[in-house]
């Protein structure tokens, strides 16, 4: 989208701005809000869209840049026209499903790691493997699942490193409650936190969940290999990008949790801005693109645009996986669009 001004009466002072939008991905998350409220906060109801002209793209260049024969070159247009319907929300059934190619089913999670993590209980991949692959899910709970398992199967001896945790309560609120134990507190999980308990093993793959040092690579959402931990500072080796294999080192740093993360209290946590990164939440993964892509769809997407996010990270149909609950018959997913963010006038 751009934003053309001719004067300077308009936003930005007449200078034109150039970024990227797609209003089939997922729309700003809004706590406990109801659909209304996640479509009212989109920029679509900025004071600044109507000082914008949106310009849509029509040629696949991702097709353009792979040699394919004409049948895989006819089965991958078919899954870009099944895409951009999955995106706009087209031929979803009354129950909220739509169909899905049942190549691309798989039974059980074991199933679903060893698609996208083959031999890796066999011997530490190399960094590449890990920037070509990760498994997506709804919720936190599904990822943190994953991660355990597949951490489990990779060899070596696991790191583990506790996170130091304290209460800060309001100024003049009340200090007469007991304190939690370590434990407790370790066990919390408010969003965007790492874990209190890290468990790593070297040249496992992680993300980094704040900006520290974007100059460097260093971004919120950027890819790491875990390579050697300390306990005031992690070395890993970037993934990814412009400074893709540049060895880097992650400070222990303090993050506080905000007002509404669930709590009667404000939690700090002091520990490594990261965390595992075989699986990863489908918001988290908006931006990356790989070549095998494991959907874990025991939970079914639940806010717009998911499932489109979740299908469009990778590259071709046939390196996509899906599993559903256990006892599914049907190759049917759940798809969730907000048909009214399309309403550009």
């Amino acid at each position: 989208m751009h934003n053309i001004c001719d004067n300077k009466d308009e936003p930005f002072d007449g200078k034109t701005i150039i970024f990227g939008g797609d209003f089939q991905q997922t729309l700003p998350v809004v706590p406990r809000g109801l659909q209304e409220d996640v479509v009212f906060q989109s920029l679509l109801h900025s004071y600044l869209w109507h000082s914008m002209q949106v310009l849509t793209l029509h040629v696949n260049v991702c097709l353009l840049n792979r040699p394919l024969s004409s049948t895989l070159l006819n089965e991958e247009c078919q899954f870009v026209e099944w895409l951009l319907s999955v995106g706009c929300g087209e031929g979803i059934a009354n129950d909220g499903t739509i169909p899905f190619d049942p190549r691309m089913r798989v039974d059980t999670p074991e199933d679903l790691i060893t698609s996208i993590y083959p031999h890796i209980d066999q011997v530490v991949p190399p960094p590449q493997y890990f920037l070509d692959r990760v498994i997506l899910a709804p919720r936190n709970t599904d990822v943190d699942r994953l991660n355990d398992s597949v951490l489990m199967k990779l060899p070596g001896d696991e790191t583990v490193l506790y996170s130091a945790d304290s209460i800060e309560n309001e100024p003049g609120a009340d200090d007469y409650q007991e304190p939690l134990p370590v434990e407790v507190l370790r066990s919390l999980k408010p969003s965007g936190f790492p874990p209190g308990e890290l468990h790593l093993k070297m040249g496992c793959p992680l993300i980094l969940l704040r900006n520290l040092a974007p100059g460097r690579g260093l971004c919120n959402g950027t890819r790491l290999i875990f390579k050697r931990a300390t306990n005031r500072v992690l070395e890993v080796e970037i993934l990814g990008g412009k400074h893709n294999g540049e060895t880097a080192f992650i400070p222990r740093i303090a993050l506080h949790s905000s007002a509404p993360a669930g709590f009667h209290f404000q939690l700090k946590r002091r520990q490594f801005p990261i965390r595992l990164a075989f699986s990863m939440t489908i918001n988290k993964a908006q931006g990356q693109s790989v070549r095998h892509v494991g959907l874990d769809l025991r939970e079914p997407v639940f806010s717009h645009g998911q499932l489109y996010v979740a299908l469009s990270r990778a590259t071709s149909s046939q390196r996509i996986k899906i599993l559903l609950p256990q006892g599914t018959m049907e190759c049917r997913v759940r798809n969730v669009v907000y048909v009214e963010i399309f309403q550009w006038s």
